[in-house]
C-alpha cells in the first residue's frame, strides 16, 4: 500500500526510515519540507490515502481537522512518537484500516499500539472491519452503531445471508463439528461465529444483521434489519504501461467500466510486475479496495477463451493480464463478464464472482 508519511524532527525522520527499510508491502511518499502541512493534507485526504504523523498528537488534530468529513471515506490518520514507544489511530480506525494500520507499525518497531475503539477494547466483533474485509456494501450507516451497541451490552446479534453468498467458517477442530453435525443447522453455524453472534435463516423477518446481492435486494427491504450488507459481486482485472497516474486511470475506467467502483466492485486485480504501480495503489486506496497481484505462471493456469497478444506475452510472460487477473481473482464460480477494454496503455475487464464471507 501507498503510505504518506510526514515527520518533523531528524530522530522522527531516522525512526520512520528505518521503519520502512524492509517493509516491502508499503510504498512510502514522504511530505517535502517546501509544501505546507495543511496543503499535503488536503492532498492526502482528497486520494483518500493514510497518514503516518510521527510527533504529537496535537500536531495531527489541528493539521486534519479541516478535512474530516465521513468515517466510511475519510484517510487513516496514525501517529508515532519520534522515539517508536507509542502508535496510535487517530481516526478511520475500521474502514479505513488505521488501527490494523497501527498494529502493523508498532510490530516493526516494537512499540505499544493505544486501541481505543469500543469493540477493540472490549475484544468484541467489529461488523464494520467485518464488511470491509468481506467487500460488504453497508446500505444503513446508522446499523453500524446499532449492532455495536448492542454487542457492548452483552446482548446476541442475529445474522442471515442468502444462498447466493457463500459462508466458509473456521473449523475448530473435528472432534467438535461431530458432536454439533446432529443438531439444527442454525446451531451448528452458530457455534462456528466469533462471540456474541447467532445464525438465523434467511426467512427470518427481523434480524440485526442481514447479508444478501443485488438478486435479493427487493426481498431484503421487505423484511427487517438494523443493518443491511450487500455483496460487492464484480472485480476489475486490470493491465497499463508503467507509471500511469491515479488521474489516467481512473478517467479510463469511468469511460470503459459501468458499475460503480465505490459501491459494486470488489477488489481490483493484475499481474504481480505491478505490484509497487504507485497509480494503481492510489486507485484502490481511493476507493477502499483490495488490490491482488498474481504471478504470470497462475495467470496462465485460468482456463477460458482470452484476448491474447504476444506482445503481451513477451512483456509480461503471459499473453493476456486483464481477463486472466479479473477471472483469477473472482476465484471458483466466476465469469467473465466484460471482455479486455483498451486505451492509451491501459485495459481492463470485469468479472463477477461467488461472494464468499469469512468470520476472521
Amino acid at each position: 500500500m501507498i503510505l504518506r508519511i510526514v515527520t518533523f524532527t531528524a530522530q522522527g525522520e531516522a525512526l520512520a526510515h528505518r521503519m520502512i527499510e524492509e517493509w516491502r508491502e508499503v510504498i512510502p511518499q514522504y511530505r517535502r519540507k517546501e509544501i505546507p502541512l495543511e496543503q499535503w493534507t488536503g492532498e492526502c485526504f482528497a486520494k483518500h490515502l493514510p497518514i503516518l504523523f510521527v510527533g504529537a498528537c496535537g500536531i495531527a488534530v489541528r493539521a486534519i481537522s479541516p478535512f474530516v468529513k465521513d468515517k466510511l471515506s475519510d484517510s487513516a490518520v496514525v501517529v508515532m512518537d519520534e522515539k517508536g514507544k507509542y502508535v496510535i489511530p487517530l481516526l478511520s480506525g475500521h474502514m479505513g484500516g488505521a488501527n490494523e494500520l497501527a498494529i502493523q507499525i508498532a510490530k516493526k518497531i516494537c512499540a505499544t499500539p493505544v486501541l481505543t475503539t469500543a469493540t477493540d477494547v472490549e475484544g468484541l466483533f467489529s461488523v464494520d472491519v467485518f464488511a470491509k474485509n468481506n467487500g460488504l456494501r453497508v446500505m444503513n450507516r446508522e446499523g453500524i452503531r446499532e449492532v455495536a451497541g448492542k454487542l457492548l451490552r452483552g446482548e446476541t446479534v442475529t445474522i442471515t445471508w442468502d444462498d447466493q453468498v457463500r459462508c466458509e467458517l473456521k473449523k475448530e477442530g473435528q472432534e467438535e463439528l461431530k458432536q454439533i453435525e446432529q443438531e439444527p443447522v442454525a446451531e451448528t453455524v452458530t457455534k462456528l461465529l466469533p462471540k456474541g453472534i447467532r445464525f438465523v435463516p434467511f426467512e427470518t423477518k427481523d434480524v440485526d444483521i442481514r447479508i444478501g446481492t443485488k438478486k435479493s435486494l427487493g426481498q431484503m427491504e421487505e423484511k427487517t434489519q438494523k443493518l443491511l450488507l450487500l455483496a460487492k459481486e464484480y472485480l476489475l482485472g486490470i493491465g497499463c504501461k508503467k507509471d500511469k497516474s491515479f488521474s489516467e486511470l481512473d478517467g479510463f475506467l469511468k469511460e470503459h467500466v459501468a458499475w460503480k467502483l465505490e459501491e459494486e466492485i470488489h477488489a481490483i486485480a493484475s499481474i504481480d510486475l505491478k505490484a509497487r504501480e504507485e497509480g494503481l495503489w492510489e486507485l484502490a486506496q481511493y476507493y477502499h479496495l483490495p488490490f491482488m497481484t498474481y504471478s504470470a505462471e497462475e495467470l496462465a493456469s485460468v482456463e477460458g477463451e482470452f484476448s491474447e497478444s504476444e506482445f503481451v506475452r513477451e512483456m509480461t510472460g503471459v499473453a493476456n493480464v486483464c481477463e486472466r487477473a479479473a477471472m483469477y481473482a473472482a476465484g471458483e464460480g466466476g465469469e467473465l463478464i466484460q471482455k479486455k477494454e483498451a486505451s492509451n496503455g491501459m485495459t481492463v475487464a470485469v468479472s463477477r464472482r461467488v461472494p464468499v464471507i469469512r468470520f476472521r
